[in-house]
């Protein structure tokens, strides 16, 4: 009801005498405790509008475009509704570094980005205000879906004698949902796919895939002509994965059945493919002094050349290291650091040893954690394809998990809210209207 202050309070202060000519803010819908408004509304119909001209998507009709938007503001509502009930907050410290980021990414200072926003016609704060949301929903979904993912080590043996290819090839598709409600009868999902082939139907026909889905899909990404962006084949949602391997760039898929309903996806993009097979890895030993209040800098420094002396004379790696190395993790293994691929260590360290030959001592050379001496034992090449493999598939499993009870949480929370829609008149209206927002 906050809104409703700040608007009649808006109001108070610049009302003319023909109040008359004045359209007043009034609420479209009643979200459990919530509300949105027209103003509300009217701007995010006015993005979706950009954003589908941009991508030349043929326009829907407005009637459909207002229940499309409408239907992700109240999927977004429930979502930061969720977040304040189980204390997620986002600050406005917090929602400035978010904004600098995104400045940065696009190479602007935030005072260069919000001019920018507003260059293209759109209200600065308000944008500001629908990124704190999109953060609140991230958050969200990391704390009630996300943490509770698991996947074991029996998903990944199962995946992968399923998986005929496990590579870094990536596909853009395009996706159209006819979405069917939580514990749908037999009926109801029966006139699901029959949709769902009629608007497979149309598009053997030659009509426009992402016209379609901004009309008819059920899918968050109807509003982007259905388009799911790059995913990797491993990351694909499960009921995805086995197909689009299989189509021809701008080839459709046959109808795909899901728990969440029924799905027609198009390929439009492809690339990669292949992956590293072998890891170079360093086998090496070091010994790490520290400054400290009884030896400063340049004495550390002394000591460490001293050592090295000692080292060419003969005395062993091993020995002097358990004796004066400051590491605790390596000092009483005689300073070994064990076989470690490239990257692993400080930059400076990294550049030593790569610079080194097998058997060779190093002269000492500072890092952020002191002064080293270190010996080069063995360089190999591991194959990794197998620990690769299984590090790829629980990524993509858990993503898989995610997606698919993101889906169901949502629909469930969105079963669960009160939603009253409000027609001018500011009575409730019939949900079932033609111009209302779909079933989620």
């Amino acid at each position: 009801m906050r809104a409703l202050a700040f608007a009649a309070l808006a109001l108070a202060t610049c009302l003319p005498a023909r109040a008359e000519m004045i359209l007043l803010d009034r609420i479209v819908v009643v979200v459990n405790d919530g509300v949105i408004l027209q103003s509300e509304l009217d701007r995010a119909i006015g993005i979706s509008t950009s954003q589908l001209r941009e991508r030349g998507i043929t326009m829907p009709p407005d009637s459909v475009l207002r229940a499309q938007v409408l239907d992700r503001l109240i999927n977004a509502r429930v979502q930061t509704q969720k977040a304040a009930e189980i204390g997620i907050r986002i600050d406005d410290r917090e929602l400035n570094d978010v904004l600098s980021n995104i400045a940065q990414q696009n190479k602007m200072s935030l005072a260069q980005f919000a001019d920018a926003v507003r260059k293209d016609g759109l209200d600065f704060l308000a944008v500001r205000e629908q990124i704190r949301d999109e953060v609140l929903t991230a958050r969200v979904k990391q704390q009630e879906v996300d943490s509770r993912v698991v996947v074991t080590d029996q998903d990944i043996d199962l995946f992968l004698a399923n998986a005929q290819n496990l590579d870094d090839t990536e596909y853009r598709l395009s996706a159209i949902l006819v979405a069917v409600p939580e514990g749908a009868t037999p009926e109801q999902r029966e006139k699901s796919r029959s949709k769902a082939e009629a608007l497979k139907a149309r598009l053997d026909k030659g009509e426009d895939f992402a016209q379609i889905a901004a009309a008819e899909s059920d899918g968050q990404q109807a509003l982007q002509g259905g388009d799911l962006d790059w995913r990797s084949g491993a990351n694909l949602p499960t009921v995805f994965a086995a197909t689009a391997p299989k189509l021809k760039l701008g080839e459709v898929s046959a109808v795909l059945d899901s728990a969440a309903g029924y799905h027609l996806i198009k390929l439009t993009e492809k690339r990669g493919g292949g992956e590293a097979q072998t890891v170079s890895e360093t086998k090496v030993q070091h010994i790490l002094l520290m400054p400290n209040a009884i030896r400063d800098e340049a004495a550390t420094l002394a000591q460490a050349r001293d050592l090295e002396k000692r080292l060419k004379a003969g005395e062993t790696f091993e020995k002097l290291a358990k004796e004066f190395s400051d590491d605790p993790g390596t000092k009483n293994s005689g300073g070994d650091l064990g076989f470690q691929p490239t990257g692993i260590f400080a930059p400076e360290f990294q550049i030593r040893i790569d610079q080194m030959q097998p058997g060779e001592i190093s002269s000492p050379f500072h890092t952020q954690f002191g002064w080293h001496i270190a010996r080069v034992n063995e360089r190999r090449l591991r194959d990794t394809s197998a620990e690769t493999r299984r590090a790829k598939a629980r990524a993509a499993i858990g993503t898989r998990k995610s997606a698919e009870e993101y889906d169901s949480w949502l629909r469930r929370l969105r079963d669960e809210a009160y939603v009253e829609l409000r027609g001018t008149n500011g009575k409730a209206v019939d949900p079932t209207a033609t111009d209302t927002p779909k079933a989620s």
